[in-house]
């Protein structure tokens, strides 16, 4: 008996899709094939990477669209205050730290400082006003200027802006604290006046050693749908 192969093409290529620029400087930060992964992982959608064209294309089903948006969404907001493999894959697959040491190696003649961060006691200030963690006396300092935030539910160390006169990481100028806060990873300059000033050195560089991380967490993403490739390959597979 003939029989007609099954064309399972037109299932997938139906699913709603949605294609993301991305700026040309992260194109090699992100487009690795452990961070594909990581997104249909953490998404269920199918990932493709365009590199020449700076955009991801993203296919499945309408909630894992917009699960893969928004992933893709936390990695270009976060990665605007620096981008390397490392930031990327902590901010599509967090890990969950309990607690670690934040050290702040002065760039010019400001003083170290270190404070263990933990649950118990999760965030370390800056300013001018002899109550915080770490006192700048200086004229452009905020009585209290930015604090570096041990966050439970993300299980990262982040950096919300409380001054007035702006706070920089990697050289760029921190949001307000209204509008949210910016990961910190290791080795990132954290300073206190605006580079176009001429003073690139006025601050930190900021060191965080994990010390206790909780297991690995499995998200729940939607069920992946099988590409026509998947399905074509499952009769072989389990034949």
């Amino acid at each position: 008996v003939e029989t007609t192969p099954m064309d399972f093409s037109r299932l997938t290529r139906d699913l709603p899709s949605r294609e993301i620029p991305v700026p040309k400087n992260l194109v090699e930060s992100l487009m690795t094939p452990d961070h594909r992964h990581l997104m249909t992982e953490q998404s269920g959608a199918d990932v493709e990477w365009a590199p020449d064209e700076a955009h991801v294309k993203v296919r499945g089903s309408q909630e894992q669209v917009n699960r893969a948006t928004r992933l893709l969404q936390r990695v270009l907001m976060h990665c605007h205050w620096g981008r390397s493999e490392d930031k990327v894959k902590r901010l599509l697959k967090p890990r969950m730290v309990e607690s670690c040491i934040v050290r702040l190696s002065p760039m010019n003649t400001l003083r170290n400082a270190e404070k263990l961060l933990s649950p118990q006691t999760p965030l370390l200030s800056i300013g001018k006003d002899k109550g915080n963690d770490v006192v700048i006396q200086d004229a452009i300092i905020s009585r209290q200027h930015c604090i570096l935030e041990l966050d439970p539910e993300r299980g990262a160390v982040y950096v919300i802006d409380t001054s007035t006169n702006g706070t920089f990481l990697n050289g760029i100028r921190l949001p307000a604290k209204t509008s949210g806060k910016v990961l910190v990873s290791h080795g990132d300059d954290l300073t206190f006046k605006d580079p176009a000033s001429g003073d690139q050195e006025f601050g930190y560089i900021v060191n965080v050693t994990e010390l206790v991380v909780k297991e690995e967490r499995k998200l729940e993403a939607p069920r992946r749908l099988l590409t026509a490739e998947d399905m074509t390959n499952a009769g072989r597979d389990f034949a």
